[in-house]
Parts: structure tokens; C-alpha cells; sequence
């Protein structure tokens, strides 16, 4: 029986993004309103509210959409599947010639500069680009790195028994 390990989308950041913008908007709104005494009708003509508007109606665009594509990496025994809502990718673990791992540079802690994994490349036989995957925009980070560092482990004793 293969056990599946299921990694979802994050959608934290559409969130936050969105509440934060229409917070923005509020507050802007209420200040005006209180504050300054202006009415209503004045902030039709106030460019900071379509500008509000703008990004509150791009983030609930990008929101809507990556709600709806439902991006998930599923880990089984012999398989990788990348998936959406509207169909999936079949990676053999047979197929992987190579992993690589790629570091964002952090920020400076007590002088030392941190960095951490952020993406993965999967160099396929019969495939000239690598596939890319963003770690940090999955849920579990620990986890799915741990995955494909044990995929690496695989791929390695795979070849010393060839």
C-alpha cells in the first residue's frame, strides 16, 4: 500500500496582502471622514482610493485564482505528482537524473549571513529545462525539503547499484 504525503499551496500571503490593503482603505476613509470633515462624494476624486482599490481587486483576483487551481506536490513510494484542480504531472522517480538545491541569501544575524533552501531543480531524462519548485510556498517547508533531500539519497544508491 503507498502512503501519500501531501504538500498544499500556501494562500496566506493573498490574505494578508488583501486584509491589509482594505484596512488601508477603511482607515483612509474613516480619517477623511472624521478627521477632515470631507464627504463621501470628495473621495471619488481622491487617487489613493483607486489606488487601494486597485491593488484590494489584484489581490482578490490572484486570491480567487489560486483558490480555484488548488496547487498541491504529492510524495508516494515510486512517484512525484505536481498537481492542480486541473490535472497533474507524473514524475517517476526513475526519471530523475539530478536534484539541485538553490539558497536565497538572508539577512544578517549577529553577522552572520543566513541562508536557507528556497527552490529545487529536477533535471528529468528526455527534458532539456529543469523543473523548478519553490519550496517556501508550500505548507510544511521542513518537511517537503526533507522529501526531496531523501529523493536525492534515492537517486544517489540508485546509481551506486547501476
Amino acid at each position: 500500500m503507498e502512503t501519500q504525503r501531501v504538500y498544499k499551496y500556501k494562500l496566506d500571503f493573498y490574505y494578508i496582502s488583501l486584509i491589509v490593503y482594505m484596512l488601508f482603505l477603511i482607515v483612509y476613509i474613516l480619517l477623511n471622514g472624521f478627521v477632515l470633515n470631507r464627504q463621501f462624494k470628495d473621495l471619488y476624486s481622491d487617487p489613493i482610493v483607486y489606488v487601494s482599490l486597485i491593488f484590494i481587486i489584484f489581490f482578490l483576483i490572484l486570491l480567487i485564482i489560486n483558490v480555484i487551481r488548488a496547487r498541491e506536490i504529492v510524495f508516494e513510494d515510486t512517484k512525484m505528482l505536481i498537481r492542480n484542480r486541473f490535472g497533474q504531472r507524473e514524475i517517476l522517480f526513475s526519471e530523475i537524473q539530478s536534484l539541485k538545491f538553490s539558497k536565497v541569501r538572508r539577512k544578517r544575524v549577529n553577522g552572520i549571513r543566513k541562508s536557507e533552501i528556497s527552490r529545487v531543480k529536477i533535471y528529468l531524462t528526455g527534458r532539456k529545462r529543469p523543473l523548478r519548485i519553490r519550496i517556501n510556498v508550500y505548507w510544511d517547508e521542513k518537511k517537503l525539503l526533507n522529501e526531496f533531500r531523501q529523493l536525492v539519497k534515492l537517486i544517489h544508491t540508485r546509481r551506486t547499484n547501476e
